[in-house]
């Protein structure tokens, strides 16, 4: 009897090792879930574009993936890799970002990595920063809503996390998951900077044509524009969505680009001398074109170099 006991009990825990997995390769601490935020967009966010419902709302979430094993992963390219359950009722896959202008944007230089498009993760590589997005419906946020976060991004790679309202926090731009990091406001000024600069460039471009044709007053307005996008005076800040601008953003910094990264500041310098001496000189009487096109074509190169950095 003690040995049919003993065999039974033995079933008993090779049945539970394989319904567990029994490698114990599928692990928890892959994922460090960072941050999880509802965007209600501000009135300068303009997400007309991105095809949501009006009942609709972006849901993101920040989350650092590690590989401490030797065995390589590759993480899924399928949406449904990442999924979002709201209050035990509404699951949603994370949205293909590229359908989405601001959206996509935002990912594109938020310097964070979406799941889908990464492929390969190295065996024992650096932990890499990744963004999640759903259109949810807005209704699904309560005061006692409840979210459940499940990610299957490859065999080994896998974790789950429950949420509740008070885990969810509420911005109003895409720019606000950087609460995330350690120095918010300097990461989001550093990445905003390529976005700054692809407005700036295409202000000059608008301002060259202008010009070309006579046409004084969108030339000034335009040149401005391209003066303000890279100072230090101008008040408000740029989004990383690629064209918001808003008060709530951190304004231009030439001491905390400096910090890390000396030579975008010291390009935005040469692009602000050029602007300064097109401006100058086309508010003369008699200006000197020479000179003129010779600033344009000074500052139109740093800006092609910096949105192509």
């Amino acid at each position: 009897m003690k040995r049919i006991t003993a065999l039974l009990l033995a079933l008993v825990m090779c049945f539970a090792l394989c319904a567990c997995g029994g490698t114990g390769e599928s692990k928890q601490d892959s994922i460090d879930l960072k941050g999880a935020f509802l965007l209600n967009p501000a009135d300068e966010l303009d997400l007309s574009l991105d095809g949501l419902d009006a009942v609709q709302r972006y849901f993101l979430v920040v989350f650092d993936v590690t590989n401490n094993s030797d065995a390589n992963e590759e993480i899924s390219a399928r949406s449904d890799s990442i999924e979002l359950t709201m209050n035990k009722n509404n699951t949603y896959a994370q949205v293909y970002y590229k359908s989405g202008t601001r959206l996509q944007s935002f990912l594109e230089n938020c310097g964070y990595v979406v799941s889908t498009d990464y492929g390969t993760l190295w065996g024992g590589s650096e932990t890499v920063r990744m963004c999640a997005a759903f259109a949810i419906n807005g209704n699904d946020i309560k005061d006692d809503c409840t979210a459940e976060l499940n990610f299957q991004l490859s065999d080994g790679i896998k974790a789950s996390f429950d949420l509740n309202g008070d885990d969810i926090q509420t911005i109003d731009l895409f720019d606000g998951i950087f609460a995330v990091e350690e120095n918010a406001d300097a990461y989001q000024l550093t990445h905003s900077i390529k976005v700054r600069a692809q407005l700036c460039k295409t202000s000059l471009e608008t301002a060259s044509q202008a010009e070309h044709n006579g046409n004084t007053d969108l030339r000034v307005i335009q040149l401005a524009l391209c003066g303000t996008l890279l100072s230090e005076e101008t008040t408000w800040g740029v989004s990383c969505d690629g064209l918001t601008m808003s008060d709530e953003l951190p304004k231009l910094s030439l001491e905390t680009i400096r910090l890390t990264s000396p030579d975008v500041a010291d390009e935005i310098e040469t692009v602000n001398s050029n602007i300064a001496i097109m401006i100058e000189e086309l508010d003369k009487d008699s200006p000197d074109y020479d000179a003129v096109n010779t600033a344009q074509r000074a500052a139109y190169d740093m800006l092609s170099k910096m949105v192509e950095e």
